[in-house]
């Protein structure tokens, strides 16, 4: 069983981590949870994609993209995929 999209701000850190199953409806919501963290930052935002699931590789560098567009400042931190074979 695949936990549900959640995202949740860390003030101290900066932090906002994007957790869970990532399917249509959660890549809808994460410019609105990116908009509402960097607003909040006043130093560097990184987004943590480690605790998520399912995040095509694609998705990660239209996120990435996204970020350098409209965030300077911001990392995104993603955990390596791994191939089997």
């Amino acid at each position: 069983m695949h936990e549900q999209f959640a995202s949740y701000y860390d003030p101290g850190t900066s932090t906002l981590e994007l957790r869970g199953t990532f399917d249509q409806d959660a890549w809808a919501h994460v410019p609105e949870e990116l908009d509402r963290a960097f607003r909040r930052t006043a130093c560097q935002l990184t987004v943590d994609l480690t605790r998520a699931d399912g995040v095509p590789v694609d998705q990660v560098g239209r996120l990435v993209h996204l970020c350098s567009c409209n965030y300077p400042g911001t990392i995104v931190r993603a955990a390596a995929q791994r191939r089997a074979g």
